[in-house]
């Protein structure tokens, strides 16, 4: 053993604090959307809906808060992780982005593109996360 500070009980302190502080965060945002969807009108034409529409983003917030401390409690080896799985996501939804750029250009409109950019960027952050600690 090369460190008392090398072992697992600290992997799972740090989790175990990360859970703690995104499980609260997350429930609150999709809560948010759910009220911002059920009750907001926001397909109607009402000015209050754009402050329905804004209200999931309180909790958006807290969520980066609650990632980029979590990231600062994170070792140097699960930080060159997260990095790298960062620059995939990143990367992958540019491009995605510029797919459906291109699509609506040619007049093929995709609804909720924006959404599906977000989903493969989550996608390949994650999945790439997972490829790179394979090891």
């Amino acid at each position: 053993m090369t460190s008392k500070l090398d072992s697992a009980t600290g992997d799972l302190r740090r989790k175990r604090v990360y859970n703690k502080e995104f499980a609260p965060t997350m429930i609150a945002y999709g809560l948010s959307s759910w009220a911002a969807a059920a009750w907001g009108n926001l397909d109607g034409d009402s000015p209050t809906r754009f402050l329905w529409a804004a209200l999931p983003l309180i909790p958006a917030i807290a969520l980066v808060v609650v990632y980029v401390r979590h990231h600062r409690r994170l070792d140097d080896y699960q930080q060159l992780l997260q990095y790298k799985g960062l620059a995939m996501g990143f990367g992958v939804a540019m491009f995605a982005s510029v797919v459906f750029g291109w699509l609506a250009i040619a007049g093929l409109e995709i609804q909720g593109a924006h959404w599906y950019v977000f989903a493969a960027g989550m996608t390949a952050w994650a999945l790439s996360i997972w490829w790179a600690g394979r090891r």
